[in-house]
């Protein structure tokens, strides 16, 4: 949403100068962090998945493209969760590896 919306009218709309451009910025920068918070979360899904998938079927890593066999690689630095663990350490540091552009996605 337009930070606009936000915006209170002064002097019956008459010479309204608000700078709503550090109310952008700063509402700019949550939806990032937030975008990286989902984006662990998928990796880390991702993960259990393909190694789930991987035992199941050993040869299905053959199939995968050069793109996504270096992804993988990447992919093998999040432990796999055989039990239930506290995910909230995990998803941070990936995070922030994400954010500051460590991990990369093809």
């Amino acid at each position: 949403m337009t930070a606009s919306v936000f915006s209170r009218p002064t002097e019956s709309h008459h010479q309204d100068k608000v700078s709503l451009g550090t109310i952008s910025a700063r509402d700019y920068i949550r939806v990032l962090e937030l975008t990286e918070q989902v984006a662990a979360g998928l990796l880390v899904a991702l993960r259990q998945a393909i190694t789930i998938r991987e035992a199941a079927d050993p040869e299905l890593s053959l199939t995968f493209s050069p793109q996504l066999i270096g992804f993988w690689g990447q992919l093998k630095e999040i432990p796999f969760m055989e039990e239930d663990v506290t995910l909230e350490p995990i998803l941070r540091q990936l995070g922030s590896s994400i954010g500051s552009e460590k991990f990369q996605m093809y």
